[in-house]
């Protein structure tokens, strides 16, 4: 299983390509249509700002914090529609508007986790705002949501849905946030570094086993080390560090940017180091800085700096 792992980092590569290459034939002569497409503001990816999420499922409204948020929007074939996939924290889901040139209505349908189906429709204004009015499984019969999305400039829009009653009276649910768009990440590219990342944290494949998703002039620069350069030497500090405990951690993605031949990726970890002599356990988290190029049709980790991160 660990091997196939490494060998779909290689495929995820030609996938995005070639599904890249698909969606464009699939969609031919589409991208003249964005521009009369009503929802083209919200086409690309976004994430929750400052991780900021407000709601209130019943009782006081509170300010939490959601982090890794990630939603991608895109047309399809057609002026008139919208696809987001909303991935990150659960629950996860879809939503699909459609517009009717006709009545200038927009039909909404969506679906999160196991149970939270919505339907409804509403109106899209001349700037790209939505209103919506829903009704999901899950929630009361006798009760809807209106949604609203505001534009607060090109690359923000501020979501907010309310619950009300049949009176039309809101019940004090709610909850609202503001999405900012991310830069364009190459397709695929985040499953690939989620794949090599999977592999690090994977204390149960040997060091050889984690040594395959490094380039072999790999820079390794950790915290109170000297910088390892090569896979060899890189292999004997990794093998060191074993001996010292074990470390169960989990690697996510802050951000990805691309730049040609190389992929930029910011990083953190955080986990529990269990020492060899049996001492008291260790929470840590560290923050880092990827450089990925491409070799023999697979990602590899050319370059990685990190350093220690004080926990809260």
């Amino acid at each position: 299983m660990r091997r196939i792992v490494l060998v779909l980092v290689s495929f995820w590569f030609a996938m995005g390509y070639a599904q890249m290459t698909t969606i464009k034939y699939e969609a031919n002569g589409s991208d003249s249509l964005v521009a009369q497409n009503p929802f083209k503001n919200f086409i690309g990816e976004w994430t929750l700002k400052d991780n900021s999420w407000t709601q209130n499922w019943g009782g006081a409204t509170e300010t939490i914090s959601i982090p890794y948020h990630h939603t991608v929007s895109t047309s399809i074939n057609t002026a008139n529609t919208l696809f987001s996939i909303i991935d990150g924290p659960q629950p996860n889901g879809h939503i699909f508007w459609s517009y009717n040139p006709v009545t200038k209505t927009v039909n909404h349908l969506s679906s999160f986790g196991e149970l939270r189906a919505g339907v409804g429709e509403g109106s899209v204004s001349e700037n790209g705002d939505v209103t919506l009015k829903i009704t999901f499984e899950g929630e009361p019969n006798d009760t809807y949501r209106i949604y609203t999305y505001k534009w607060l400039d090109a690359n923000s829009y501020h979501m907010k849905s309310v619950q009300h009653d049949l009176s039309d009276t809101p019940t004090g649910l709610l909850y609202e946030g503001t999405f900012i768009r991310q830069p364009k990440e190459p397709l695929g590219i985040r499953t690939q570094i989620e794949a090599v990342l999977s592999i690090l944290d994977d204390n149960e494949i040997s060091v050889e086993e984690q040594l395959k998703v490094y380039a072999d002039d790999v820079v390794h620069m950790a915290p109170q080390a000297p910088v390892h350069i090569g896979k060899e030497v890189l292999g004997q500090y990794l093998k060191q560090q074993r001996q010292y405990g074990e470390a169960k951690m989990t690697h996510r993605i802050v951000e990805i940017e691309s730049f040609q031949d190389i992929i930029v990726m910011r990083g953190e970890v955080t986990g529990v180091f269990y020492p060899e002599n049996k001492a008291p356990s260790i929470t840590f988290k560290t923050k880092n800085l990827f450089v990925f190029a491409l070799s023999d049709g697979a990602l590899k980790i050319k370059k990685v700096i990190y350093n220690n991160t004080p926990l809260e």
